[in-house]
């Protein structure tokens, strides 16, 4: 029988008071786009804003631990689950409008629904975003771009809420947007962001839209479950590139495999777990370290692993 502990309790005092928002012990393999991972003490889902605040505040009151989710697109949940409170935005952050130029897009909102919105509306700028898996709320954080550009071009404000349900708007020249990052929207929850757009042609739209997808359908392995890029791309050089030199592609750890079309996907081939994944990233750091003495730097989040297990994937010291 597993141990109960003062957080399942509390998840359970939780539920009794949102008991159609909350659910226990939730695989969260059921929503990550690797497919894996173990259970969430709780997994919320408030309707609104204010039930967010409200969950927030009760956890912080009862220093229970919360995980905010989106999309689950750039995780690795950790085979054992996680001993959090883990809440997704999808419902209370949903809002998606304009105004002329401005668009407002709700953390929650998924990138494919934000684009799609953009060339409905012929609002160009976000196109290059076409085929990025995650949410807004997401893409925010990580400062997601491709092709020619990044969502922190655009960011005009953000709204933003603490883990003790404070809300703050955050400008966007300050969030420290930078490649592949947002270092000062890392200890905050979005809630949504106000982003400049420019008129377009939704022919145009539609276009690059179309081109971007067989762009990365010719290159990425979008078959099989994945986090989309695991290492980030290091100064001068590109990590799929370094994988493959490295002699990485095709190599594979139980189900999990380096994928034969672009090295730095690594794929749930088959029945994959969070620790086949795991083992077979430090390999593939492993080996491109020892043949160009460059250590790839995770892009990829670890959900639930261990400060001595993050410890590993880290730069050698």
């Amino acid at each position: 029988m597993r141990k109960i502990n003062k957080n399942h309790e509390l998840a359970v005092e939780l539920w009794n008071h949102y008991p159609d928002r909350v659910s226990l012990n939730e695989p969260l393999k059921k929503h990550t786009t690797y497919k894996v991972g173990g259970p969430a003490t709780a997994l919320g889902i408030p309707r609104d804003r204010e039930e967010l605040q409200d969950m927030l505040s009760f956890c912080a009151d009862n220093e229970v631990p919360v995980y905010i989710l989106g999309s689950g697109s750039n995780i690795l949940v950790h085979d054992r689950g996680v001993e959090q409170v883990v809440i997704k935005l999808e419902q209370c952050c949903s809002e998606l409008y304009h105004r002329v130029t401005e668009l407002y897009a709700g953390a929650g909102i998924l990138v494919s629904q934000l684009v799609a919105y953009c060339e409905e509306h012929e609002l160009a700028g976000l196109d290059f975003m076409s085929g990025i898996p995650g949410t807004v709320g997401g893409a925010l954080r990580m400062n997601a771009g491709a092709f020619v550009g990044e969502i922190g071009d655009r960011v005009i404000t953000i709204d933003a809420m603490t883990y003790q349900g404070e809300i703050l708007q955050i400008k966007g020249e300050n969030a420290g947007f930078g490649y592949r990052r947002a270092d000062f929207l890392q200890d905050k929850i979005m809630l949504g962001t106000l982003i400049r757009m420019d008129p377009g042609k939704r022919n145009s739209l539609e276009q690059a839209r179309e081109g971007y997808l067989t762009q990365r359908a010719a290159k990425q392995p979008l078959d099989y479950g994945s986090c989309g890029s695991v290492f980030k791309r290091p100064p001068g050089n590109y990590a799929g590139s370094l994988i493959e030199k490295a002699g990485c592609k095709g190599m594979q750890i139980g189900g999990a495999v380096v994928s034969p079309k672009h090295a730095n996907f690594i794929i749930n081939y088959k029945g994959a777990t969070a620790q086949d994944i795991y083992q077979l990233i430090m390999q593939v750091q492993h080996k491109v370290f020892e043949k160009f003495k460059i250590w790839l730097e995770l892009e990829v989040k670890l959900v639930g692993f261990t400060d001595e297990e993050e410890k590993k994937v880290q730069q050698p010291v």
